[in-house]
């Protein structure tokens, strides 16, 4: 899936270089864990899906075009889905570009495995376009939790 220079291979080579440049040493990182994309699939003409990283796990939205360009680095951009409205925040970076990410985990240390993390991606992903009881803004924690926001 290639967005004009970003694709999801590029996203994930790029996680993998930040691990082995910056990260890779530091307390919070989780050794049993690596760089992966999970269950990407364009949604709204761009690919979306879950960012595995041995630090975090975000779902994340490519560009397509030049979207986001002009959009302040830390602002909102919403979008609906059938479980409701995700917020993700534009991260611009300074090898990639802008694209957009919505904390799943900001901490990872807790997860004990690489599977145990693909299964919570893909469980995210797919309860992400299931369509939702109400009509309440989903949070991120009820992606993957089933909770209600309160």
């Amino acid at each position: 899936m290639d967005c004009h220079g970003i694709s999801v291979e590029n996203l994930v080579y790029r996680f993998e270089c930040i691990l082995d440049e910056r990260m890779r040493d530091l307390p919070f990182v989780n050794p049993n864990m690596q760089v992966e994309a999970v269950g990407f699939r364009e949604y709204d003409n761009r690919p979306l899906g879950v960012l595995i990283t041995p630090w975090f796990m975000n779902l994340v939205m490519l560009p397509a075009d030049d979207d986001w360009n002009e959009s302040a680095q830390g602002s909102v951009v919403a979008f609906d889905f059938p479980s409701g409205s995700v917020e993700f925040t534009v991260c611009a970076d300074e090898v990639m570009g802008t694209y957009l990410s919505a904390i799943l985990f900001r901490s990872v240390t807790d997860i004990p495995d690489q599977q145990t993390a693909r299964e919570l991606a893909v469980e995210v992903m797919k309860e992400l376009f299931t369509k939702a009881r109400d009509k309440n803004t989903v949070s991120r924690r009820a992606l993957f939790t089933g909770l209600k926001a309160s």
